[in-house]
């Protein structure tokens, strides 16, 4: 039995779907896979539920879940969601669920040479079917959850550029890193990568216009200017 959590959450035994029932039960599973093998307790799953809403029903309601989601895995040996202590377990393989295996081939890409570094990266980086958690209607599981899977995302598609641009590809980078830079408009390790992308395809006014950007939007929303790393950068840039 295969799990996805990096976009829509889903269970696959073979090639067949494996019903899941309503967006609570799915997303209780969402959060019990990403707590996979440790005890998930009653009330963190109430918090990211209801959050400061919480109805005097609500440990009834996720034992409910609980049923529900135990009647969908049932019959599938090699996953076993069990009561512990003050909450919920849920033993299933690591392997079979995408984030961890994500995060198995990011790590394994930091030992490798560059060349094949980037090969794993990019595998890795295709597990992802778009935002983690996509179906989930809760803003607080999607949000709390969802936005510490993003991180890793960001961190691994750094890390892949900052390969790739040894390997001399800054050309081939250039509209991949604008385009996340502006997505995420203060990410100053973004902001360093593009500079150094557009730099070394020869087109130092593009990376002295992305640094000076950044800069004043720091100024202006944050009353903050970038860090020494940048700054640094960015005088090297000048002298050159």
């Amino acid at each position: 039995m295969n799990f996805t959590v990096l976009g829509e959450v889903c269970a696959w035994k073979g090639r067949q779907v494996i019903p899941l029932g309503g967006p609570r039960t799915r997303a209780l599973l969402a959060v019990l896979l990403l707590e996979a093998d440790r005890v998930v307790p009653v009330d963190r799953i109430i918090r990211l539920f209801w959050e400061d809403e919480v109805p005097v029903t609500a440990r009834n309601a996720v034992q409910g879940l609980v049923v529900a989601l135990r009647r969908s895995l049932r019959g599938q040996p090699d996953v076993r969601l069990v009561t512990r202590g003050p909450g919920y377990l849920l033993h299933v393989d690591p392997g079979s669920v995408d984030v961890f295996r994500f995060r198995v081939e990011v790590e394994r890409a930091r030992t490798l040479p560059d060349r094949e570094a980037a090969d794993v990266l990019r595998d890795a980086l295709a597990l992802w079917r778009g935002a983690p958690l996509a179906d989930i209607p809760f803003e607080s599981v999607r949000v709390r959850l969802g936005g510490l899977l993003e991180q890793e995302l960001l961190a691994a598609l750094e890390l892949r550029a900052e390969i790739e641009l040894r390997l001399g590809k800054h050309r081939d980078l250039v509209p991949e890193l604008a385009r996340l830079a502006d997505e995420h408009p203060v990410r100053e390790s973004l902001h360093r990568l593009l500079m150094l992308a557009h730099y070394r395809s020869g087109r130092t006014a593009e990376a002295l216009e992305t640094y000076r950007r950044l800069n004043h939007r720091l100024v202006a929303e944050y009353g903050i200017t970038t860090g020494p790393a940048l700054r640094e950068l960015h005088a090297t840039m000048l002298r050159a």
